[in-house]
């Protein structure tokens, strides 16, 4: 098992996106006073360092921050076509973080001078000497001790250990872990811990529930021919034998520059409308990823891999197109109806839980995320991606070819065979009132029944947020924080 300082922080696209406003309105509607909007706003600016220069003087963003945000540095040439075409298609280009979430933007990015901006980087570094600070490395919780939280075992190495607590005990495992841990202590659903083996300390029957996750569908080829009078050596879309070379190593080393220091995944992004959405509510229901990198021309390499696609069928929908030039769309469901669940295989910790995550269990998921790839189709036919005779890879995935191309059976096919997660788990440690049964922490995150324990992570999330999970989750800790300070007054 490894380890890391901050979190999935270290892996992620490191993509800065907080959200839409109705997200938190509606959790301060579900019983959480002090979570709308306006009341976490100031949590997001108080961390941010915003370095994007046309949005350093917006009332929705701020300087001085630990956690910066830039640009991503090198933007590969076809992004800017494709961020045209959504302008053909009525969208503007917007502050996605600002006042409105709905149209087309350059993604931004927790990075520092180019580099990735972790959390361990942005928070912990700056007080790595205090004093009052010890970090124990190479260690895994295993134990939250007793109803009143006192302690916490962990083991370092091979050592097991103990630690008590004066104050209160903060978890802050993510929203597969946390749920685990107040499991093997105790803290979870009757039944299940009684399957387990496991003594209740305190009967809870959310911790778990309620996952939800960021369903997605990959795997959406768009063949190109760059303009002819292109005639830059830098590649007009990613390619791994030409975006890859000793001078690109070189040029992003020595020079700080060039196309290393992209992000081909997702160097730009849509929040769009389905025909499911209210589209004058500046709340829409599909985000879109928009990708200079594609499962043909990396060779298989990272998307292939990243995805779990199998060699046959990277082999018949992807091998007699490699390396051709092409873009990718990735539509992704912002609020899925469909909600999954951890539990336990065993009382160890160190067990993995199993984790279901019951994608389409809703068919309304899927019926919007069809409308997503529709979306994408369409931005293919706009007068600007027709000026680089933009096409759907021509390979069809065989157990879909009954259905005609591009009809909405079809993508309904195409979507469960190549479904993707965008790994933005959350809501398994529910924030709600008392009298919510599956909810697991209060407003201030303390845990129902149990005194001297918090959770701060995306798993106290109610609903999950209209985009990706890292700036929010970062926000719920800042906002803990103060509460924090605020109850021992401090």
């Amino acid at each position: 098992m490894f380890k890391t300082l901050g979190g999935s922080s270290v892996l992620n696209a490191m993509l800065y996106v907080r959200g839409n406003r109705k997200d938190y309105d509606d959790w301060e509607k579900l019983g959480n006073p002090g979570w709308n909007y306006e009341s976490v706003l100031p949590y997001f600016k108080k961390s941010e360092d915003m370095r994007i220069a046309e949005f350093q003087n917006s009332s929705y963003h701020n300087t001085g921050g630990h956690l910066t945000v830039e640009h991503f540095r090198y933007r590969t040439p076809i992004t800017n076509y494709l961020v045209k075409s959504g302008q053909d298609m009525g969208y503007d280009m917007v502050d996605i973080n600002g006042p409105t979430q709905t149209g087309f933007t350059f993604s931004h990015g927790t990075l520092r001078n180019g580099l990735r901006c972790s959390t361990a980087k942005a928070f912990l570094r700056s007080v790595s000497k205090r004093k009052n600070l010890h970090v124990s490395v190479l260690s895994t919780a295993e134990k939250i001790l007793s109803k009143t939280a006192h302690g916490v075992q962990f083991r370092a190495g091979s050592i097991l250990r103990q630690v008590k607590v004066n104050r209160e005990i903060i978890l802050s495992a993510g929203s597969i872990q946390s749920p685990q841990l107040l499991m093997v202590s105790g803290i979870g659903p009757k039944e299940h811990l009684k399957e387990m083996g496991i003594p209740l300390v305190q009967d809870a029957p959310g911790v778990g529930e309620n996952l939800q996750d960021h369903v997605a569908m990959g795997g959406m080829v768009y063949l190109i021919d760059p303009p002819e009078d292109y005639t830059s050596k830098e590649p007009f879309t990613f390619n791994l034998l030409k975006s890859i070379t000793p001078d690109t190593i070189k040029e992003f080393a020595v020079n700080h520059t060039g196309i290393l220091y992209s992000l081909p995944a997702c160097e730009a992004m849509a929040f769009v409308n389905s025909k499911y959405a209210n589209k004058s509510a500046d709340n829409p229901d599909i985000q879109i990823f928009l990708a200079a990198i594609t499962d043909n021309t990396d060779g298989g390499l990272f998307v292939k891999r990243t995805c779990n696609v199998n060699n046959e069928f990277y082999g018949r929908m992807y091998e007699n197109i490699l390396y051709k030039h092409a873009y990718g769309a990735i539509p992704l469901l912002l609020r899925p109806r469909s909600k999954g669940y951890i539990k336990l295989r065993s009382k160890d910790v160190h067990q993995h839980p199993t984790i279901v995550p019951n994608y389409f269990h809703d068919p309304h998921d899927l019926d919007i995320l069809v409308e997503g790839a529709k979306f994408v189709y369409k931005m293919s036919e706009t007068p600007t991606m027709k000026q680089l005779n933009a096409r759907a890879n021509p390979n069809r995935i065989p157990e879909c070819s009954s259905f005609p191309f591009p009809s909405d059976d079809y993508w309904r096919c195409f979507a469960r065979f190549y479904t993707m997660t965008i790994y933005h788990p959350t809501g398994t440690c529910k924030m709600g009132p008392a009298n919510d049964s599956m909810a697991v922490v209060d407003s201030t995150l303390k845990v129902h029944g149990i005194s001297g324990l918090r959770v701060v992570d995306a798993s106290i999330m109610p609903n999950i947020v209209s985009g990706n999970t890292n700036a929010p989750t970062i926000m719920i800790a800042e906002k803990a924080a103060d509460m924090i300070k605020k109850a021992w007054k401090m």
